[in-house]
């Protein structure tokens, strides 16, 4: 039993001892005074005895002093209990014996009972001996005697119950043996406080029989105030007619029967719809039940199988864990449970780490982010890690829940990642800077050649000069490969992210190029091309170097033709440029994009073949991928991606 439901038992007991405490104090005063108007104030009923409104005095009392639980209390219980007791005895007596020991009589002088003036009448004496008995089996800590305390209190409320229904159908006392004339008022008092002693003393099991929110109590708060209204009603309706001799009894029982038997056949036909009814709610409840813990079962397994969980109590303690989390950190369960998570603390983490955390996840809040633990060896591993508080019914917080991601490879990649980008880093800018001042010693080297071939050129033979001339030439060349390897590392270093309409950047190209264009009849085509989030100039170089090469790279005599198109994904644009010229075997495709490859000989087709590589880059900085489709004398198709919410 809940302290909450305690306490409100408590509070009814102490407000019901005190509204009885009330008007026993009431009616006392009303004898004392002999005020007979208000005494007599329910019509053809008997008033409220001196002696019944002091024991009514005494139960209250002795109710009310059993809440505390200090000496003084206790005594006043036992005191007013065992002052109940002997004056229900008394009156017994005087009813078994047919002695008279006058105890109304003894306070006050009785002129309104016409029968055994002076007494309680003997159920109301029963009745406030078995309460009395009862009052005090009711603290003790014996189930058996608070089970058999239970049924004394039933048997005095069906005792009163039975006195207010006699009352209500106005059964004549001839009918009635020893129960008239217990006057109405002390029937309803006895049966409501002794309902609430009942009630107080009551186990679990039966409050919930009867205040519980199962089909079972729903069917006694439903059948019993119904039967009880059905009961009075047709009885007070069949006694109406046959006093005012509308029917005689024997024909106004069979009607009675008739009326009543139907009534309860009708209730039991409403009671067994609503069952009916509720059967099958609570069967489609069942299935989808079963349905969702099938689900959460399968959401288990797949946890189970992927991540490392654990429960701990609001201190920290492992209540329980999965056989992932004994699989990774390698201890056994039952060398965790019990234990809080400094058992596989890294030390990695500040102490102001963790106060964070507990503080967050003491608020209610979910905590997640990565944590580096350690495995029983002395192994270190990363987890990302999310703490979920469970709370109860109050709002406490009273477990947590954690699910880890074991992500050391994640991790170790992004630190072999981050590596990697830093050292990308230092090798371009050692290209740049080597590219940069190697100009300045072959812009030298130049220069002395052309010295000697201007002043010189007279008194060197034909083998001198010849050899000038293969000088030039590969000065020219290393200056442009140069100039290419500069180039190469520049991509990327000052890009500025804007938005590009990719048919504007095409337009602008072909008229850049509108010379090359002219001198070889090229025809370019394009379908409708989206507009990006990209970096300006390294996507106009990547379209600008696709065309240059499907201009140059053509059969002789051939009109380059070269279309571009483009298709959205959900996550990328794929872009295509396609031509007519003399196409890449499949072994050469392989290296297409490689840095200073040239797949032709170099008289045939000019350049230094770092267009395709300076493709590659700008498409890799945009987050996407580049590659070929071609065979040889039959054109090429090139393709790449760029992401459409490229940041």
């Amino acid at each position: 039993m809940t302290i909450e439901l305690k306490a409100i038992k408590s509070r009814n007991i102490k407000y019901m001892s005190l509204s009885v405490l009330a008007i026993s104090i009431i009616v006392i005063g009303l004898w004392l005074f002999n005020i007979r108007a208000i005494l007599s104030i329910i019509p053809g009923a008997t008033p409220m005895e001196y002696i019944t409104a002091l024991s009514f005095f005494l139960l209250s009392v002795g109710v009310l002093a059993s809440q505390r639980k200090s000496t003084l209390f206790l005594i006043i219980n036992r005191a007013t209990i065992t002052c109940v007791l002997i004056l229900a005895l008394v009156t017994i007596g005087e009813y078994l014996f047919g002695n008279n020991f006058g105890l109304n009589i003894s306070f006050v002088n009785d002129t309104y009972a016409l029968k055994f003036p002076g007494r309680m009448s003997l159920a109301t004496a029963i009745s406030f001996f078995l309460v009395g008995i009862s009052t005090w089996g009711m603290d003790s800590k014996s189930e058996k005697i608070k089970r058999f305390t239970n049924f004394i209190y039933f048997a005095v409320i069906l005792l009163n119950f039975v006195a207010i229904i006699l009352y209500i159908l106005n059964i004549p006392g001839n009918y009635t043996g020893f129960m008239i004339p217990i006057p109405i008022h002390t029937s309803f008092i006895l049966f409501w406080f002794t309902g609430f002693l009942s009630y107080k003393n009551a186990t679990e099991d039966f409050n919930t029989l009867l205040f519980g929110k199962y089909a079972g109590s729903k069917l006694i708060r439903t059948v019993v105030p119904y039967n009880f209204t059905a009961v009075i009603v047709m009885g007070l309706g069949f006694i109406y007619l046959i006093n005012n001799h509308i029917i005689v009894f024997n024909s106004g029982f069979v009607v009675y029967t008739i009326i009543a038997v139907s009534v309860s056949v009708i209730h039991v036909f409403v009671i067994a719809i609503q069952l009916n009814n509720a059967e099958h709610e609570r069967n489609m409840y069942e299935k989808a039940f079963h349905a969702s813990t099938k689900e959460i079962e399968q959401y288990k397994v797949a946890l189970d199988s992927s991540s490392l969980v654990d429960i701990t109590d609001a201190n920290g303690k492992i209540i329980s864990v999965n056989d992932k989390f004994c699989e990774v950190s390698n201890y056994d369960r039952h060398e965790l449970i019990g234990k809080t998570h400094k058992i596989i603390n890294s030390d990695h983490h500040s102490k102001e780490f963790f106060a964070d955390l507990w503080g967050q996840i003491k608020k209610g809040e979910i905590w997640a982010g990565g944590i580096k633990n350690r495995t029983k060896e002395g192994i270190f591993y990363w987890v990302h890690t999310a703490i979920i508080p469970f709370k109860n019914e109050l709002g406490e917080i009273y477990q947590f829940l954690t699910i880890r991601q074991d992500i050391t490879k994640h991790t170790t990649l992004a630190v072999q990642y981050e590596n990697l980008k830093a050292k990308n880093k230092e090798i371009e800018q050692f290209t740049y800077i080597a590219s940069h001042d190697l100009q300045e010693p072959l812009r030298t080297v130049r220069s002395m050649i052309d010295i000697l071939q201007e002043q010189y050129s007279a008194e060197l033979d034909d083998d001198a000069r010849m050899s000038l001339n293969f000088m030039t030439e590969a000065t020219d060349r290393m200056s442009s490969l140069i100039k290419g390897l500069l180039d190469y590392s520049r991509i990327g270093r000052e890009k500025e992210l804007i938005t590009i309409d990719s048919n504007e950047t095409i337009r602008e190209i072909t008229d850049d190029l509108t010379a090359i264009i002219k001198r070889k009849n090229t025809v370019i085509t394009t379908d409708k091309l989206p507009i990006l989030k990209a970096y300006g100039i390294e996507i106009r170089l990547l379209f600008q170097n696709l065309i240059s090469n499907a201009i140059k790279f053509q059969k002789e005599g051939a009109t380059p033709r070269i279309h571009i198109s483009a298709k959205e994904d959900t996550n990328y644009f794929k872009f295509s440029v396609k031509d007519n010229g003399i196409g890449i075997s499949e072994e050469d495709s392989r290296n297409v994009f490689a840095i200073f490859n040239q797949l032709n000989k170099r008289d045939a087709y000019e350049g230094t073949g770092i267009g395709l590589a300076h493709c590659e880059k700008i498409v890799h900085l945009h987050g996407g991928q580049i590659w070929v489709d071609s065979k040889e004398n039959e054109g090429s198709t090139f393709y790449f991606t760029i992401l459409r919410n490229f940041i």
